[in-house]
């Protein structure tokens, strides 16, 4: 048997989208950045290095088409990352066609979501894979290549190189990535990041070199990248740095980042719009303030609204397009939802969109148990009380008030209401589609796609 000499990294992709299946869902393109990141690091150690994202094909066309090109078999480990939860089932069948292609072949599987709460478990439904890296691998990626390191699920600092995007199979498609920070440990009881300490970010003038330099890899076209940061926190002092390292660069580039409501001071937003913010994902989540205190976002409600308008209003003076996340939580009935709405309403005219969605409990039993016993007390009740067991996805009734089938309405009818067409696809297009992909194209797609599934107006 013939086999390559690349070293071939696969972004597990999705059977269907994670929250609605039409058209446009399946338009949308995730960078994995955290795979990227492995990769480039074996591209700079002199490794033969691509990257593929499984997206919504299927397992059997991404395999096909890396026989096709003589990568796979290869004589190097297969590097399979699982992004979410709602990869893992295309992941099981990549696997297993892997396997059978190349009994010979040894698949490392990452994906800190998915492996680190219990490598067992996910062992149990990922039998044929030979390793599982429970956490970031930065430190022992290269040694995966050749031995078999003791993998540990510890923190590991932001990476201080810059993201080689070329190694990605079609990367022109994808809107780039470069992580500002990592960690945030605000404690919120819903978030993964909840107990990873916040760092800082990085130094203003290394992101103005990668902005170029990523530029550069897209041959001087205009990118949109995205700042990583589960909690984007500069000081007006880092924002004004960041300009002018930005300005002696002599490059105009737009890009995106998100952060909560109540992080940062709104007098940063002109300089961070003058070098070059253009939207932010701002994650307010409710606007009750019983909901606020159940979510352990924060223990002065009206405080944390007050900076949340304070921040809204910012934005829209700065010419910042604001997305604001709603999650309908455990224990949400009617008034808590009139709390949300009626904040929102009041606030309208400084949101470009919104992303709402009920929450959902991810990770095995073993992780996952806690939180469900705490949603029990706020009144939810899991839909499937095995599905962490098969999936490690549990989707919720909410309350007496809201089951899972109410909740999912209550989120079309909410993201609908502030949110049309031309926004949603100002926000979406931004990111999140293909770079190529312009406004006629999602006309196209939209007169294609099932409208009671469509989480905007159309008019």
């Amino acid at each position: 048997m013939t086999r390559s000499d690349t070293v071939n990294f696969i972004s597990a992709g999705m059977v269907s989208p994670k929250k609605r299946d039409h058209q446009l869902a399946r338009r949308q393109l995730y960078l994995n950045y955290g795979a990227l990141s492995l990769a480039t690091i074996l591209k700079l150690e002199g490794y033969d290095c691509i990257l593929k994202h499984g997206e919504h094909y299927s397992p059997e066309l991404i395999l096909e088409d890396l026989q096709n090109a003589g990568r796979f078999p290869s004589k190097h480990p297969l590097m399979l990352s699982i992004p979410s939860f709602y990869a893992l089932s295309w992941a099981q069948r990549f696997c297993q066609l892997a396997k059978l292609a190349d009994p010979g072949c040894r698949i490392i599987v990452g994906g800190r979501w998915v492996v680190g709460p219990d490598p067992e478990w996910l062992k149990s439904l990922l039998p044929e894979a030979d390793e599982l890296a429970p956490g970031l691998s930065e430190p022992y990626i290269k040694d995966l290549l050749n031995s078999r390191p003791t993998l540990r699920r510890e923190a590991v600092s932001t990476p201080q190189f810059i993201l080689d995007h070329t190694i990605i199979d079609g990367f022109e498609n994808y809107q780039p990535s470069i992580e500002a920070s990592r960690g945030c440990g605000m404690g919120c009881n819903f978030c993964e990041e909840r107990d990873i300490p916040i760092e800082k970010l990085k130094h203003p003038a290394l992101l103005a070199h990668s902005l170029a330099t990523i530029q550069n890899q897209y041959n001087g076209e205009e990118i949109r990248p995205y700042f990583q940061s589960s909690m984007f926190l500069p000081t007006k002092k880092w924002a004004e740095s960041l300009y002018h390292e930005i300005e002696k660069t002599g490059r105009k580039i737009s890009w995106r980042t998100e952060t909560r409501v109540d992080a940062m001071e709104p007098e940063t937003l002109a300089t961070l719009s003058a070098a070059g913010l253009r939207v932010i994902d701002l994650g307010l989540e409710t606007a009750s303030p019983k909901q606020i205190e159940a979510m352990n976002k924060t223990s002065k409600p009206d405080r944390y609204l007050r900076k949340a308008e304070d921040l809204l209003e910012a934005c829209h003076k700065n010419g910042v397009m604001a997305k604001v996340n709603i999650l309908l939580y455990a224990g949400e009935d009617h008034r808590t939802l009139y709390e949300t709405q009626n904040w929102l309403d009041k606030n309208a005219k400084y949101i470009k969109g919104v992303s709402v969605g009920p929450v959902v409990a991810y990770g095995p039993p073993k992780t996952v148990q806690a939180l469900l016993e705490d949603w029990k007390k706020k009144g939810a009740s899991a839909v499937d009380k095995n599905s962490s067991i098969q999936s490690g996805i549990t989707k919720m009734h909410l309350s007496g008030e809201i089951d899972a089938v109410a909740a999912e309405a209550i989120s079309l009818d909410l993201s609908r209401r502030y949110m049309d067409s031309e926004s949603y696809f100002s926000l979406k297009g931004f990111s999140y589609y293909p770079r190529s992909y312009r406004r006629i194209d999602f006309d196209v797609d939209v007169s294609k796609s099932d409208k009671e599934k469509l989480p905007f107006r159309v008019d």
